[in-house]
């Protein structure tokens, strides 16, 4: 029975993003949720923390280890805060770029769009 259980668990962690902890991170994992439109190839970042639209640069998806960098105008480079999980990563890989956005109560408060690269390309 255990041998299920572990199953199970194994299981549901594919379905939970997984935590980037090699840099600091724009945000915590319950920080953010990512939206792909698989119609209109759209993606989107969608958020509840204030974090300022004119410090961001660009995203670089490393299809590699499915991490996002976020690379600010002053040179730095921080982790998204999450892995992209394998149910949107076919979406995402296509992206050309992302739209980050801001919500209060599910209302869309704020955002801007963030041009992204793909390393590593599969």
């Amino acid at each position: 029975m255990s041998d299920d259980k572990d199953n199970k668990d194994s299981i549901k962690g594919a379905f939970e993003p997984g935590e980037a902890k090699d840099k600091p991170s724009l945000f915590l994992p319950d920080e953010m949720d990512i939206y792909c439109n698989k119609m209109t190839k759209e993606s989107f970042i969608f958020h509840g923390k204030t974090i300022d639209y004119d410090t961001l640069e660009r995203m670089e998806y490393d299809a590699n280890d499915y991490s996002v960098d976020v690379f600010l105008k002053d040179g730095s480079v921080l982790d998204l805060g999450v892995k992209i999980q394998w149910l949107i990563r076919p979406y995402f890989t296509k992206a050309e770029e992302i739209q980050i956005v801001r919500t209060k109560d599910g209302e869309a408060v704020d955002g801007t769009f963030i041009p992204i690269t793909h390393k590593d390309k599969k």
